[in-house]
């Protein structure tokens, strides 16, 4: 029997333990080979506290898919004063940047567009893409416009697929990528 003392910790900070242990299997592994007892032993925690803090192990997965698909804004580069191709190559340079620092949690989550569509996992997805589109927007410089997110939203799905040709298959390079991506949203915004 293990009499080793556990560590108090805040709510939010145990909550963000158990992400980051969770995180970690799911980087190594898919969903359905990760059990409830070794997400606990990850986290170093019982199981019945990640039943506590997620409910389920479906909300502790969908909690680490939706921390891995958002970048951290505040580390965007400064695009004022630059022509659009130049604030989508540097939007796009950084969106890679998040996507190679993030690595195989990022890729994880940007292929859960292959689950069953009526789920939440592709709700998920939707929604990131959708927020993505609007983020790309802003970077623009232009207009949250009713024509233009629904052209930008396929582009998040390519840079997904080129990031797993990059990333996971070893195909494509990081500057071919960069290309791809950068052409597929100015066409996107008829911008060449």
């Amino acid at each position: 029997m293990d009499h080793t003392p556990r560590t108090r910790l805040s709510p939010d900070a145990r909550r963000q333990q158990i992400l980051h242990a969770a995180s970690k299997l799911y980087r190594e592994r898919r969903y359905d080979d990760v059990s409830l007892e070794e997400l606990a032993a990850a986290a170093g925690v019982a199981r019945g506290l990640l039943h506590h803090y997620f409910g389920s192990k479906r909300e502790l997965f969908l909690a680490v898919m939706t921390a891995s698909v958002r970048l951290p804004l505040e580390q965007l580069p400064d695009l004022d004063g630059r022509s659009i191709s130049e604030r989508a190559t540097l939007t796009m340079s950084w969106i890679l940047e998040g996507a190679q620092s993030y690595g195989q949690s990022w890729v994880n989550a940007a292929g859960a567009e292959q689950w069953n569509p009526d789920n939440d996992v592709q709700a998920l997805v939707d929604a990131a893409d959708d927020r993505a589109a609007r983020f790309m927007l802003d970077a623009l410089g232009l207009p949250d416009d009713a024509g233009l997110r629904p052209r930008l939203r396929p582009v998040a799905a390519l840079t997904k697929a080129l990031c797993r040709e990059w990333l996971q298959r070893k195909t494509l390079t990081r500057d071919e990528v960069l290309e791809l991506s950068t052409a597929a949203v100015l066409r996107a915004v008829r911008v060449s």
